[in-house]
């Protein structure tokens, strides 16, 4: 296929394979005119660039000359880094060398020597492969010179003219030998040169006389080897000599119709012979085989010049009579490899379609030497070795079938060993013994280590054997379980004292008003002193580990995950139980622990059955009977935030969630009458454990009437605000202006959180944002809403300083991975915070921030 075109009448050489890129110097050919009979001449550089889709090529430099070319050569002879040198042989018989730098630009003086020994046109160029600087050049009268680009001015001859003299059409350098040359004339004979002796060794030509050489080259691979091109119409063939055999030609390519003008034979595959002829036909055959395997497209002009690009094997040019140097490429057009290592792929040709019908060219019928690989090895399934390479030199003289060798490759003898035994362990089922074989066999510790894990999958009692093997012992894990729960129950237990009940009952007989100055609330004593015997008698303070799942339970509290055990000890019936749990997960897990409580205490004729208001006891004006039990929200009481549970109201009605007495009223937020501060501390040595039966109230006790108007927080003439007395039972109550001047100042602002660390919130807190935004489920969408209410543990402990350093370091790391999105990291940094710190310090909100990026990596946000 044509890749690009340039309109010149001219002789034609390529630069050297080493120059990037590939360039074309023409020199006006002698001997012919245009239609307009100019004479001038020149001698121009032209750059082949694919990366322009049009046929045109790019002129890098143009020289003037006084004579036009016979011959043109490009030599890649480079002194001091240059792009080699042009020789030109003319129609008056001098040899010319340039400088193409110069021509392209970057000299001065473009003419480097000049002689004129010939006395007729130069028509035959060539240089030696192995040394660059030598050329030799032919003309008429048998003349043929040996030139030498350093010392130019004084060239030699190969020995004594041949008789009878006659023109030199061809001189060609053996490919393998560097001394051996070969000339050839019109005539058709031929003569090799040996230099070292400066005389012909030996001559060949055709008996039938018919002969007219045209062109003449040695094989790029076996010295002895060459062929002659016939011109003459009665002769129109190829023959191929060996000096070995000179007697006769060793083979005769006929396929042209009529003489052939110019061969050129592929230095980068020997199977590639090139032949223009007077017939308009390009052919490119396999000189092995004598066939012909690609004939390039070409207009109705004879071609008198073809010739091989060395930089890039599948581009050749061709110049016809018609005033056209046209660029083919053998390979479709397509160009995907730089061969000759510039490191840069080549474009792909990209060629214009043109305008005259299309025609559809056949590509080599075999694969070019440049793109078949000498060798080949690759491993098949099951050690299969599959190899194959390329016939010897010797061997390629006669064309033979190449061969793919299959060959078994054992190499690992002990891994076949290993893959043996554990296909006889699978087959038998035998895994215990075979890792206890593996345990025996281990070189290292580590090893050991390995295989006694995986032994444990196959035996009885595996967690149990895990936690050994891990250093933990499942008594003493249970213990310290166990022993944390207790820890945590005693604390809040240590609220409720004997003496507390006992002060408070006297309080209310006193002011008939509720107990313990819990405005009408029970305190956890109460409650639990409702339980059914068989639910307290479970010890409340004290989980037991003696079943499957009390190990869950332990396993959950271990690490941190209140909400979890409190679902196991619902679903096992042990609400005592669940109600301490729910103490330490928060207010929320309380009130469901409750509520679950209650409900099934509704449902059921348990011993605890949900009080109801008597009919007899109708609601008062300030405070309407609720139609069902409720919970009210935590208060302070020394020692902490406690729990509230239900509210018994004057008359056995409870009071529901959210309702409170009429403002003013026992409890309310402007009551001066009552303050945490207020409740005796529990005295030292009276604490007891709250199955231990309670003080009772006087047999002859009357509960007070109830409360039908406002007790305490208003002056006797002060009205009650309109809008507080319409307020619902169980809606939420706003405190009004007067009661929020009455509260203490640290009880309506809060504190700041330190300017350090207030990056923490705003990191959790837009971690919470982007998650709940990019959530699509409604449990996820849950553990959002949950996580978002359970940091503000954390900021409140930020607020009053009381994380520890160490604690506060790994918090900034672990936020600093969050605004890096590393949140595997970040679960890391978390890993390491929680094996290192006081759990109790941490475990309100560690939990959640690790549920909070497991969600945000989850989610990608």
């Amino acid at each position: 296929m044509r890749v690009k075109e340039i309109l010149r009448t001219a002789t034609q050489a390529w630069s050297p394979a080493a120059q990037h890129p590939a360039r074309l110097a023409l020199g006006t050919a002698a001997q012919q005119l245009d239609a307009s009979f100019n004479t001038s001449s020149a001698l121009e550089i032209f750059e082949v660039d694919f990366a322009d889709t049009s046929l045109d090529m790019k002129l890098r430099g143009t020289l003037p000359t006084s004579n036009r070319f016979h011959s043109l050569i490009w030599v890649a002879f480079d002194p001091e880094g240059s792009s080699g040198r042009l020789i030109g042989g003319s129609e008056s018989g001098s040899v010319t060398v340039f400088s193409p730098d110069a021509i392209l630009g970057v000299g001065e003086d473009a003419v480097i020597g000049q002689s004129h020994k010939h006395t007729g046109p130069v028509r035959a160029l060539d240089y030696n492969r192995f040394q660059s600087n030598l050329v030799a050049s032919g003309a008429s009268d048998s003349e043929i010179y040996i030139w030498d680009l350093n010392n130019f001015s004084n060239p030699m001859t190969p020995g004594t003219k041949a008789q009878p003299a006659e023109d030199v059409s061809v001189v060609a350098w053996n490919s393998q030998v560097q001394h051996i040359l070969a000339s050839a004339n019109p005539s058709g004979k031929a003569i090799v040169w040996d230099l070292r002796k400066n005389e012909p060794i030996i001559k060949i030509s055709d008996h039938s006389n018919r002969m007219h050489c045209s062109g003449m080259l040695w094989h790029p691979d076996v010295a002895t080897q060459l062929v002659l091109a016939s011109e003459d119409d009665r002769l129109p063939v190829i023959q191929m000599w060996d000096l070995r055999f000179a007697t006769s030609p060793l083979k005769v390519l006929e396929s042209h119709t009529r003489g052939i003008l110019s061969i050129s034979w592929s230095q980068a595959d020997p199977e590639l012979l090139l032949s223009s002829g007077k017939d308009n036909r390009i052919l490119c055959w396999n000189p092995n085989t004598g066939e012909v395997i690609y004939e390039l497209p070409t207009a109705n002009q004879w071609c008198f010049d073809v010739q091989w690009c060395p930089r890039n094997p599948a581009l050749l040019s061709a110049a016809s009579f018609d005033g056209r140097i046209s660029v083919y490429s053998v390979m479709g057009g397509r160009l995907q490899h730089d061969p000759f290592g510039t490191g840069q792929t080549l474009p792909p040709l990209q060629v214009p379609q043109p305008s005259e019908e299309t025609v559809i060219v056949p590509p080599l019928k075999k694969p070019p030497k440049w793109v078949r690989r000498p060798v080949g090895a690759s491993f098949a399934f099951g050690g299969k070795l599959v190899t194959f390479e390329n016939p010897t030199a010797a061997a390629q003289q006669q064309p033979i079938a190449r061969q793919v060798q299959v060959s078994q490759v054992t190499t690992e003898t002990e891994f076949l060993q290993r893959s043996a035994e554990l296909q006889a362990a699978l087959q038998s089922g035998s895994f215990t013994s075979f890792c206890h074989d593996k345990i025996r066999s281990a070189p290292s510790d580590a090893e050991q280590d390995i295989w006694r894990f995986l032994t444990v999958n196959f035996e009885d009692e595996a967690r149990v054997k895990f936690l050994r093997l891990l250093g933990f012992s499942k008594d003493e894990l249970q213990r310290k379980v166990s022993d944390q729960t207790t820890l945590r129950c005693e604390s809040l237990h240590a609220c409720f004292t004997v003496s507390d009940v006992e002060s408070s009952n006297q309080r209310a007989e006193e002011s008939g008003g509720a107990a313990d100055g819990l405005s009408g609330r029970e305190s956890p004593a109460d409650f639990f002193s409702q339980l059914p015997k068989k639910e307290k008698d479970r010890a409340p303070f004290q989980i037991p580990v003696s079943s499957d799942t009390d190990g869950l339970i332990s396993q959950a509290l271990l690490v941190g995950n209140f909400e979890g055990a409190v679902d196991l000890c619902l679903n096992d019936g042990r609400y005592a139980e669940a109600i301490l749990l729910s103490i330490s997960g928060g207010e929320e897990l309380l009130k469901k622990t409750q509520q679950h409580y209650l409900q099934r205490q509704t449902n059921s004729s348990g011993s605890l059955g949900a009080p109801v208001v008597p009919p007899s006891s109708p609601p008062g004006p300030m405070m309407p009977a609720p139609p069902a039990p409720g919970f009210l929200s935590p208060t302070s009481l020394p020692g902490g935030p406690v729990p509230l549970f239900p509210v018994a109201a004057p008359g056995g009605a409870y009071l529901p969630l959210g309702a409170g007495y009429p403002q003013g009223g026992p409890g309310a937020p402007g009551a001066k009458s009552f303050s945490g501060a207020g409740v005796p501390p529990p005295p030292t040595g009276t604490c007891r454990r709250l199955e231990e039966p309670l003080n009772t109230l006087p047999e002859n006790y009357t509960p007070p009437a109830p409360i039908t108007a406002p007790v305490m927080g208003f002056p006797a003439e002060a009205p009650v605000p309109q809008d507080r007395i319409q307020v619902p039972p169980g809606a939420p109550q706003e405190p009004s202006k007067q009661s929020l001047q009455q509260l203490p100042a640290e009880h309506v602002g809060q504190k700041e959180i330190p300017a350090e660390h207030m990056i923490l919130k705003t990191t959790f807190s837009s971690l919470v944002q982007r998650c709940q935004l990019a959530a699509a489920d409604p449990q996820t969408k849950r553990k959002l809403d949950d996580a978002s209410k359970r940091l503000e543990s954390l900021y409140d402990k930020l607020r009053d300083q009381a994380l520890s350093p160490s604690i506060l370091g790994g918090l900034h790391e672990i936020s600093r991975c969050v605004s890096a999105r590393n949140y595997q990291q970040g679960l890391e940094v978390h890993t390491q915070v929680v094996s290192s710190s006081n759990f109790s310090e941490i475990s309100a909100f560690m939990p959640v921030l690790k549920v909070l990026m497991t969600i945000a990596n989850k989610l990608a946000v």
